[in-house]
């Protein structure tokens, strides 16, 4: 019965005329099927992006085989094989390892700074069922004198080289004692269990100090279930075999503080687009049907039933919209694979789109269309046939005529009053159109203000401008200048306008449990671009400047001291200031904070603030010639939102040109329902350019009225977001970060959506206007 069904449906009457009905109005066919199209990527852009939002690091997680529990053990209280045991404990679902690994101090980064790092001897990255390391360039560490590095996708080490003008990556590292490694590659682990990996083989010339052992467990919700999950597991060994474990849980709110500033954007673009999808597409094919109401009474008098009528219409929508829906959904994962790889980038993976999304997409699409369809030509085929087509041939009486009849007594141009008109003869469909022009305008307006609030804090984190140089100085070379020398020569080099001291280090503070990370500054540090929120930069003695999250975490405030210990001394010091960058441990400090806790301590790097107009290749040459020892660097972080950016602007654009193909497909159908009055004005004196500027003023009011509304929602969309990825990133923003909106800007956001509309509707209004009095009424 149902293959009778099938065949009787391609066979019959309903697919004859459905075909013709494409066949004969290639345009909207094309119009719908580019709309569902843009419609189908916008769906799986917008569903992408909720999808992602919702444990992102739980998806990369999984993808990893992520450890619950990284676990380090005495390699001389236990036994590789005692180690080896626990992977078949009560509780173990799966184990990598044991491992050798070693507590290391390498030289690398900007400047040869010197960073603790354990290193694990692993033999490959994949090997066992637990951290499936992601080698994402390069290759393994197979022989002696290799490593690789632990490094999210795209951000390898940097070290210094004023040939190239900026940064370049690190080709090596070392460290007192340790051999020279070369970096063969960089791959990421989301469960952090090393910051690189050597063979085996090379392991014991790091001095090894450790086992690893890596396990998953059948409960591990919290950090309780970890800690007795280990417990179980590790029973059976010897007393003190267990040195120490890290938890998945503590690892992910690391990862997660990273991406939580990122989550509201994403969720109010991803709400955007699948809106601005469901209403293009609505106001579409819903119109299509509406304009063919005349076609519905013709097909009712020479006998077609009413369930045959609407099957016709769903039939010409559907050929259309599962061509669109076929081709908008693999271009949305297109779109979607890089926007996501580069928001996510800190997991060192992107959450791709999933089946389930792109199955919804293929289904929920042309479900879409077919209900959009299926309701006003189930309305239409209960009409009479008289009825049907008189509602194809004009609007319905009511409110529309008589805002005519008022317009037309106004002192406007004729053309521009009747434009004024024309959305009032169909109320629901100009309806849709609005809204369709009102979400493309909020998202200009919203990505336009998230994207200027982006680069301006980034300048400022940066201290672009302010900052033109970083030098440090390598371990790895004899210096022929102590640091006090190197400050000198600088200093006396032609184009240099100032030169902060730099030097970091680990300490304690009294009444917190964990180190705390202080980068000391002197010389001339207050010419080196610093935007504070609060208070002031450190000018005086014995002052630390404090970010946002370090204040928030411990209750403090500007104006209240600390003690700062270090070596047996011990430092009281002031917080004067609020900075906008920086964590929950760490702080700047006053040089001279150094100089008690560490009496002599010379600098171990150098900002240096250039005179205006001075060339910077030129002069970052002089200062590398002072001392081979001493890396000197162009500060050229790039704008570490370009990504961000790009991925507002890719958002805006899409949803810009669904909203403005939605104005397109609105002209036309009205052109089309009215083609028999526009013959008629023409034949009485209507000029074409009367007809674009009647055509092109209906939908510009569309676009003004979206521009009126749609300014002051995506401001307050801006101003609801920004605010949640401050509190996210634990970071307070300068006032000029958040109201970036000038009075200029506002007026030029404010014409995107007449912008919008006038794009969309004048093509089909110029058509309109060039086509032929005989020929519009011959065809009546």
């Amino acid at each position: 019965m149902r293959i009778a069904g099938i065949t009787g449906i391609t066979k019959g009457p309903v697919w004859r005329a459905s075909r013709a009905a494409v066949k004969r109005r290639k345009v909207q066919t094309f119009v719908i099927g580019l709309v569902v199209a843009l419609s189908a990527m916008s769906a799986v852009l917008g569903l992408g992006l909720l999808q992602a939002s919702n444990g992102p690091f739980e998806q990369v997680f999984g993808q990893q085989n992520g450890a619950h529990a990284v676990v380090a053990f005495n390699g001389a209280r236990t036994t590789e094989q005692q180690l080896a045991a626990t992977a078949h404990a009560s509780g173990v679902t799966g184990a990598s390892g044991p491992f050798q690994s070693a507590q290391v101090s390498f030289a690398m980064g900007l400047g040869g700074g010197t960073r603790q790092a354990t290193v694990v001897g692993r033999p490959q990255p994949g090997s066992g069922d637990v951290d499936r390391v992601h080698l994402w360039q390069g290759r393994w560490a197979t022989a002696p004198g290799e490593i690789v590095l632990n490094q999210p996708v795209g951000l390898p080490y940097y070290d210094s080289s004023p040939a190239s003008g900026g940064p370049a990556a690190a080709s090596t590292v070392t460290g007192p004692g340790l051999p020279t490694l070369t970096i063969v590659g960089y791959a990421y682990s989301i469960s952090a269990t090393a910051d690189g990996w050597v063979a085996p083989s090379q392991i014991s010339a790091l001095h090894p100090d450790h086992l690893q052992m890596l396990y998953r467990f059948s409960s591990s919700a919290t950090d309780a279930q970890v800690k007795a999950d280990v417990a179980t597991a590790t029973a059976g060994l010897p007393a003190g075999a267990v040195t120490g474990f890290q938890s998945w849980r503590t690892t992910r709110a690391e990862m997660v503080a990273k991406l939580e500033s990122l989550l509201p954007m994403m969720i109010a673009f991803g709400v955007l687009a699948v809106s601005v999808a469901v209403l293009i597409v609505l106001n579409v094919v819903s119109g299509a049907v509406v304009s063919g109401y005349r076609d519905i009474g013709v097909f009712k008098t020479i006998g077609f039933t009413p369930r045959q009528v609407v099957r016709v219409y769903v039939a010409t929508m559907a050929v259309p919209a599962v061509i669109g829906t076929v081709v908008g959904v693999p271009l949305g994962n297109v779109v979607a694979a890089p926007l996501l790889e580069k928001a996510f980038m800190s997991l060192g993976g992107a959450p791709m789109v999933s089946l389930l999304t792109n199955a919804v997409c293929l289904l929920g699409v042309p479900l879409v269309v077919g209900l959009a369809a299926y309701v006003p030509a189930r309305r239409a085929a209960g009409m009479s046939a008289i009825a049907a087509i008189s509602a194809g041939s004009a609007p319905k009486r009511g409110r529309g005529l008589k805002v005519q009849r008022k317009l037309a007594g106004s002192r406007l141009p004729r053309s521009v009053s009747m434009g004024l008109g024309l959305p009032f003869a169909r109320p629901a469909r100009s309806a849709l159109t609005f809204a369709a022009v009102l979400i493309g305008v909020t998202t200009v307006v919203f990505a336009n203000g998230l994207a200027r609030t982006m680069t301006d804090f980034s300048a400022a984190s940066d201290r672009t401008g302010a900052v033109a140089f970083d030098i440090g100085h390598d371990p790895a070379r004899p210096a022929t200048k102590d640091a006090a020398a190197m400050e000198q020569a600088i200093r006396a080099t032609p184009g240099v306008d100032g030169v902060a001291l730099t030097s970091g280090d680990m300490v304690g503070v009294t009444g917190m449990t964990s180190a705390i990370s202080v980068q000391y500054y002197g010389g001339d540090s207050a010419k080196m671009g610093w935007t504070l929120v609060k208070g002031h930069w450190l000018n005086g003695p014995d002052q630390v400047v404090a970010p946002a999250r370090f204040l928030n975490l411990h209750h403090l405030a500007i104006g209240q001291s600390l003690t700062v210990q270090a070596d047996g001394r011990s430092v009281r010091a002031v917080i004067v200031g609020e900075g906008i960058t920086g964590g929950d441990s760490s702080l700047d400090a006053d040089w001279s904070v150094l100089q008690q806790l560490s009496p002599g301590r010379q600098a171990d790097g150098f900002e240096v603030h250039a005179a205006a107009g001075a060339d910077k290749k030129a002069l970052a040459a002089k200062l590398q010639a002072l001392d081979s020892s001493w890396n000197v660097s162009i500060r050229d972080y790039g704008n570490p939102n370009a990504e961000m950016q790009v991925f507002s602007a890719v958002i805006t654009l899409v949803l810009s040109l669904v909203a403005a193909l939605g104005v397109f497909n609105t002209v036309l159908l009205n052109t089309r329902e009215r083609r028999r009055d526009l013959g008629m004005l023409k034949s009485v004196g209507m000029t074409p350019r009367q007809v674009v500027v009647m055509i092109v003023t209906s939908m510009g009011m569309l676009g003004l009225l979206g521009g009126i509304v749609g300014l002051p929602l995506g401001y307050g969309l801006h101003a609801l977001v920004v605010p949640l990825m401050e509190h996210a990133q634990g970071l307070d923003m300068t006032s000029n970060m958040v109201h970036v909106y000038s009075a200029p800007l506002l007026a030029w956001m404010f014409l995107a959506g007449v912008g919008i509309a006038v794009l969309g509707a004048l093509v089909p209004a110029r058509s309109a206007a060039r086509s032929s009095i005989a020929e519009v009424l011959r065809s009546e």
